[in-house]
């Protein structure tokens, strides 16, 4: 019997309320992400609020029910999508007032490449969910690397076992519909083009970019807060930051401001934001994915 291993995340979790809070710049990804998968773990919510608003009834409020299990979170390397995957069940479960656990798969959920291995995993993976979420719990099942998994049936590449594995995916995908099971389902990728269109289909589909002006000000901010800023000096920083590729919000947190923390450290002196536009100013950008789909 095929059996892969999820790696468990019971919600509220500190740590993933801190990782939550300290993604930056996606705030319309995060309600729109929210909404969708309070649609699917919590079903009654539109029935609930219908009543309380339009106890008449409100036809145009089943347009809002029989939600997706799927949500896709598509776009750049380095713009939160994995940490928003793993993350949201936290302030999720604190709006339901009870828990949700996030399973995240394996990053072996391809196995070694018997035959019928992937769908047999895949298959093992969904199963696994169900049986941890049960009858009464809520649950998030979180694909990173998607494309791994749900690549197009038209390309050339994917042969039989991709397509197999595939045809499994989306066979799991709708009977999570079918059964109205509180497991949601999130899968990260950052080459929406190159995922299935009926997988696709069966998907909410949200989209990431890398920051603009105002959200790498608002970065910026957040990042120093409790320091002495000028709102000269995060002018500076969000001019300094303006490069054609545009940087990931990766590139600025990690490369740019840790660089710069350690800098400090290793010459004992204290902070400079001076020092750390002059990181950035140092910095290239990681390069874009090259999919036009995206």
């Amino acid at each position: 019997m095929t059996t892969v291993k999820l790696h468990q995340t019971k919600h509220p979790d500190e740590g993933a309320a801190k990782t939550y809070d300290g993604l930056i710049g996606i705030e319309a990804q995060k309600l729109e992400l929210a909404d969708h998968l309070l649609g699917v773990l919590d079903p009654d919510r539109v029935a609930r609020w219908e009543k309380k608003h339009h106890p008449r009834g409100l036809p145009l409020a089943r347009r809002l029910e029989g939600r997706p299990p799927l949500a896709i979170l598509a776009g750049e390397v380095g713009c939160g999508k994995t940490a928003l995957a793993t993350s949201v069940a936290t302030p999720i479960a604190r709006l339901l007032d009870g828990r949700v656990v996030t399973l995240e798969t394996p990053s072996d959920i391809r196995g070694g490449g018997l035959v019928g291995e992937l769908s047999a995993r895949v298959t093992a993976a969904f199963d696994e969910a169900r049986t941890i979420v049960g009858k009464d719990g809520r649950g998030i099942l979180v694909i990173d690397e998607g494309d791994d998994l749900g690549t197009s049936r038209a390309q050339m590449q994917a042969h039989h076992e991709d397509r197999a594995g595939l045809n499994v995916l989306i066979k799991q995908i709708d009977g999570l519909a079918r059964e109205r099971t509180r497991l949601a389902v999130i899968l990260v990728t950052n080459r929406l083009a190159a995922l299935d269109p009926a997988l696709v289909r069966r998907a909410h589909v949200l989209r990431f970019e890398r920051p603009g002006a105002e959200a790498r000000r608002a970065l910026f901010e957040k990042l120093l807060e409790g320091h002495d800023c000028e709102a000269t000096a995060l002018d500076e920083l969000v001019r300094v930051s303006e490069r054609q590729p545009p940087f990931t919000y990766s590139d600025l947190v990690h490369r740019g401001l840790q660089k710069s923390l350690l800098s400090a450290m290793r010459r004992d002196r204290p902070f400079s934001v001076t020092e750390l536009g002059e990181a950035i100013g140092r910095l290239e950008p990681t390069p874009l994915i090259e999919d036009a789909g995206v």
